[in-house]
């Protein structure tokens, strides 16, 4: 697997295999304790049948596929957020390996079959 591939599998690994099961999980567990956003959303989301909360938590995917791909594709140099002109360089090991991160990353969004 290439740098610029390994990268991507990292933050997509993570985003997908860890973080959105981890915010699902403690979402569905956390109806009474505490006073934090995770309990908030769990009380709004207890009132939904199990077909709106799959939807709710769809929708999750699509912020983070969105977020992720945005910032990929300021790095990549396709994409440019209000105030940034310029470009920027992603090294490791003194290789750059900007230029297909975001599409490296909608690819395998579209491989798995996410979205």
């Amino acid at each position: 697997m290439k740098k610029d591939e390994q990268f991507v599998d990292g933050i997509f690994k993570e985003i997908f295999n860890d973080n959105l099961p981890h915010y699902e999980k403690t979402i569905n567990e956390n109806k009474t304790n505490g006073n934090d956003a995770y309990r908030k959303i769990s009380i709004t989301l207890s009132s939904l049948d199990e077909e709106e909360k799959k939807s709710v938590f769809d929708f999750f995917k699509i912020v983070s596929i969105d977020t992720a791909s945005l910032i990929l594709g300021a790095i990549d140099g396709t994409h440019f957020p209000p105030g940034i002109d310029n470009d920027f360089k992603l090294i490791s090991d003194e290789d750059e390996i900007q230029g297909d991160l975001q599409d490296i990353f909608l690819g395998a969004v579209e491989e798995k079959g996410i979205f």
